[in-house]
């Protein structure tokens, strides 16, 4: 892999982690998550 493709999936692991820390600054947010998830089983 490239030096730049290896910086692109390096921003893009970085922003979804970024993105689910996030999430879980908001509790509402998860709990309706967690119930989305459970409602397809």
């Amino acid at each position: 892999m490239s030096r730049p493709q290896r910086l692109l999936v390096w921003a893009a692991t970085a922003a979804a982690l970024a993105a689910v820390s996030q999430a879980y600054l908001r509790p509402d947010m998860v709990v309706d998550l967690a119930n989305r998830v459970w409602s397809c089983f």
